[in-house]
């Protein structure tokens, strides 16, 4: 992350912080400090230095994210899922990240193969999730829909990325209603006079837009808005408007989407789940955060890579936003080395010539896809203390370990 969201992350998350009385003790650990609970509930800011026993229990905490209603826009697994292929490799610098950090979760996919695949060793977050958990992930659903976007355009529920969502009843006497799919893909709205970057709140009623519908929005924070200059600002919220959009195009029947996407097209072996707030399909409650097992996140960028391989419908759509990539500028929000954006994807990395796109989410979460090299590198984590730019940055470029 710049080092200007840094401080002012730093400032505004990091107190208050309030002690628990739980302690956790595993495999002749001793004394690893109490939890640490935040007044809010909220995550662990990434500029706080948390111990072992407090992330552990976060790291349940965001695995029980979420409420019944989820269940709503579960999809269900394929019946014929894609099968992997291991050819796996021993990895030792993987090793010594899994064991000194917060990585749990750490998996290199080349040309059709699992070369590494590694995960916590139990004394430290192993032992808390197995290769069937659904494991959160939050600002991948963002990247996630934008590829979902492709499939509702190449499915002909959307005309085009040039489409306007002035056909959105949510859109009308808003923002929403001038701007074009490829501005919401893009993160550029131009709602920045509206909503707040560092927290990702509304400013005139300091709520969240992960906690709200698209209708509750526009009637609240957005009605009578004017888009302003069409700049690149993070967040969820854009994120949550294509999501919501795509659910409006397919009639109401996003459950029935999203199905056929992951059942038929990406070939989940086990379900995923979206979250959602209150509120019928109508009123937008869709959030762009989801559960998936390891491998099936894994299969969701294998799926992405062949679509580009293949110049599928899909594929042609990611290359078309790929192209029309905008420049972050001074709002790097994400992982903080990419220096563009495209279709909810991070791009332009430094020191990497290969074309990449990227999904990146809260704690360290990320998975790459190199396209030339056809390599993707997909890590869980719950806390960015690992060496990112190694084993996900330098890894994506060179696929090597064996010297470092």
């Amino acid at each position: 992350m710049c080092k200007l969201a840094s401080i002012l992350i730093a400032l505004i998350l990091v107190s208050p912080v309030a002690d628990a009385a739980v302690k956790w003790n595993n495999s002749g650990e001793k004394d690893v400090g109490e939890v640490k609970l935040w007044s809010d509930n909220s995550q662990i800011p990434e500029s706080y230095n948390p111990n072992l026993a407090t992330v552990r229990e976060h790291f349940q905490r965001y695995n029980k994210r979420g409420v019944p209603r989820d269940e709503r826009f579960a999809s269900k697994p394929s019946n014929n899922p894609t099968q992997l292929i291991f050819n796996k490799k021993r990895a030792s610098v993987i090793q010594k990240e899994l064991g000194r950090s917060f990585l749990a979760s750490y998996i290199m996919y080349e040309k059709g193969k699992i070369v590494i695949d590694e995960k916590s060793p139990d004394n430290r977050l192993g032992d808390l999730f197995d290769d069937d958990t659904l494991l959160y992930s939050m600002s991948l659903g963002k990247s996630l829909g934008g590829y979902l976007m492709g499939h509702a355009i190449c499915k002909g529920y959307i005309e085009s990325v040039d489409q306007k969502l002035s056909d959105w009843p949510l859109a009308k006497n808003t923002l929403l209603a001038e701007i074009t799919v490829r501005e919401v893909l893009n993160s550029t709205l131009g709602d920045q006079e509206y909503r707040s970057l560092i927290p990702e709140y509304f400013k005139t009623t300091d709520r969240d837009p992960g906690d709200v519908s698209i209708s509750d929005v526009a009637f609240r924070e957005l009605r009578d808005s004017k888009a302003g200059k069409k700049i690149f600002a993070y967040g969820q919220f854009p994120a949550n408007v294509a999501w919501n959009y795509i659910s409006f195009k397919t009639n109401l029947k996003f459950k029935d989407f999203l199905n056929d996407v992951m059942q038929n097209h990406i070939g989940l072996a086990n379900r995923l789940k979206v979250n959602s707030g209150g509120g019928g399909e109508k009123d937008g409650p869709l959030q762009s955060n989801f559960k998936a097992t390891r491998y099936d996140t894994l299969r969701i960028g294998i799926a992405i890579l062949k679509d580009w391989r293949d110049d599928t419908c899909v594929g042609k759509f990611l290359k078309d936003v790929y192209k029309s990539r905008v420049k972050k500028g001074k709002y790097n929000m994400g992982d903080g080395y990419s220096q563009s954006y495209a279709g909810f994807f991070h791009t332009g990395y430094p020191n990497v010539k290969d074309t990449v796109m990227g999904m990146d989410g809260y704690g360290g979460i990320a998975l790459l896809i190199n396209f030339d090299d056809e390599r993707i590198i997909y890590t869980h984590a719950i806390h960015r203390n690992y060496n990112y730019k190694k084993i996900v940055m330098k890894a994506i470029r060179d696929g090597k370990f064996s010297s470092w």
